[in-house]
């Protein structure tokens, strides 16, 4: 009996052993996965960008398994760029399984919009005279780099030396930091942008926002009824090596098969036409008859057909009368549709008056015919002096702007028919609930993504707290950037809410806009 007690013992005390031991190296198995758990994930961290705004090939593993989701959805080998409307922080998950045992971790990375600042997009211009020599009037050889940071790295994404290089603008021309036109002796595409020979720099010196016309662009890319949007993006510029701060490139506003497109035949009447409202008409040297019209004493540009010097007489007679009557047809306040697209110039004139665009009246005003088809307003231009940058005018958040009689024409004709100020007060409403609140979102986005290329810019272009014309009191006393933002925020909140409320009122349905 006592050596079967002591047999027992002793086969208990191996159990025993033997279970701590397997326990032991149980402990130092998990350890271990452990440890190269953390060793795969830090470097799946270190593979992933924080910005992408690129296709991004998965990381891979030797005897390491990986599974990738985003928002749910199980991805396979390549992470695709599709570019949001606005940056958009999210995550990206991936399963790690080493020898069966599995580990979940979670990255942020944020997906970076085309036209958002921290694609980090810098543009060197090399020109054969110093820029400071470059006038308005004579093109100059030049040659232009492009490099952004696509995901974690620098790269050169565009270059090309057979470009040429002027001014442009006409205020701002005049302004210490100046705007310029560049024309490729062939069709190339900048940044995703659409394929053409002709960019625009515009250099928003009196907009401390630098956002006021990429607002503008983005707002009327979200409107059903606006049939295209100029697309823009942020680049720092160097010119001749020196830096010369942030600018906006965008397009050229042209009649381009990868634009906006009219089939415009030269010499035939029934065809398509391009306009342009633009007081300066006469200024510039253009001549009624052969340049442009003049209708109820208002001087139209034809952009299209072109060359102007094959623009006849027929044509001009044709789009001249065709806006007398589409103009009497607003004041009889009948048959107008068969002549003007209605929705559209709802949303074309939501967004001036949006904004109190002090040029609603005045220039930048394009506006487009088919053949056999209406006319429709658009693109939207010129939006730095909107948004109460302008102190020559009531720039304020309240009142009425660009309907009246000493403004633009035709938003005041259209405004004084009931049915279409019903369906101005509908659409705006319906604009409010949907669109402000992605616009505002948009704002805020573009304004954090702008901060650290607009410290560069105003630390070179020392302009913040100061007045440059024609920046009212808000704007000169708003003397950070971020101010400068928050500024063009709330006037956009306020004007939104005003509008709104007022389109409900019944002076509004009574056609009185005092």
């Amino acid at each position: 009996m006592n050596k079967i007690v002591t047999l027992v013992f002793y086969f208990l005390i191996l159990f025993i052993i033997y279970g701590c031991q397997e326990i032991e190296q149980t402990e130092s198995s998990i350890e271990n996965h452990t440890y190269l758990f953390d060793d795969v994930s830090d470097a799946i961290g270190d593979m992933l960008p924080l910005h992408f705004n690129q296709d991004i090939v998965l990381p891979e593993f030797d005897d390491v398994k990986l599974i990738w989701k985003i928002d749910g959805v199980t991805i396979k080998d390549v992470l695709h760029y599709e570019p949001p409307f606005v940056d958009t922080l999210t995550e990206i998950q991936v399963d790690i399984t080493i020898d069966n045992m599995t580990k979940t971790f979670t990255y942020p990375i944020t997906i970076l919009a085309p036209d958002s600042a921290l694609n980090q997009n810098i543009m060197h211009i090399y020109v054969d005279v110093p820029i400071e020599q470059v006038t308005k009037t004579t093109y100059r050889n030049a040659a232009v780099f492009v490099q952004s940071q696509i995901n974690n790295n620098k790269e050169t994404v565009f270059e090309n030396n057979r470009v040429e290089i002027r001014g442009r603008g006409n205020s701002t021309w005049g302004m210490p930091k100046k705007p310029y036109r560049l024309r490729f002796a062939d069709e190339v595409s900048i940044l995703g942008m659409p394929q053409a020979r002709n960019y625009v720099l515009l250099a928003e010196y009196a907009d401390k926002s630098l956002l006021r016309n990429i607002i503008a662009y983005k707002f009327s890319s979200m409107l059903d009824h606006i049939e295209y949007a100029v697309s823009s993006r942020v680049v720092e510029v160097y010119f001749n090596e020196e830096y010369h701060g942030v600018y906006v490139l965008t397009e050229q506003i042209e009649i381009h098969e990868n634009k906006l497109y009219v089939e415009s035949i030269p010499g035939v009447v029934v065809t398509g036409y391009f306009l342009e409202l633009d007081q300066r008409f006469y200024e510039q040297g253009n001549v009624i008859g052969v340049d442009g019209i003049s209708v109820s004493n208002i001087p139209y540009i034809i952009k299209e057909p072109s060359p102007k010097s094959e623009l006849t007489q027929e044509q001009i007679l044709f789009i001249n009368n065709y806006i007398l009557s589409m103009e009497e047809a607003l004041i009889e306040k009948e048959g107008y549709e068969q002549y003007i697209d209605v929705d559209n110039f709802i949303d074309y004139f939501i967004v001036q008056e949006l904004f109190k665009n002090v040029d609603v009246g005045f220039g930048s005003v394009y506006f487009y015919k088919r053949p056999n088809d209406v006319i429709r307003m658009g693109p939207i231009w010129d939006f730095d002096l909107a948004i109460g940058n302008a102190d020559y005018i009531d720039y304020g958040p309240y009142n009425w702007y660009g309907m009246r009689n000493y403004k633009n024409r035709w938003f005041k004709l259209m405004m004084n028919v009931p049915e279409i100020r019903e369906r101005f007060k509908e659409r705006y409403i319906e604009i409010y609930h949907e669109k402000i609140p992605l616009l505002l979102d948009a704002l805020e986005k573009l304004g954090e993504a702008m901060s650290i290329p607009a410290r560069r810019n105003f630390i070179h272009w020392d302009i913040l707290g100061k007045y440059d014309w024609p920046n009212p009191p808000e704007v000169v006393n708003a003397r950070t950037y971020q101010e400068q933002v928050n500024y063009v925020y709330d006037y956009i909140a306020q004007r939104s809410l005003w509008i709104k409320t007022v389109v409900q009122s019944q002076e509004f349905q009574n056609g009185i806009f005092d």
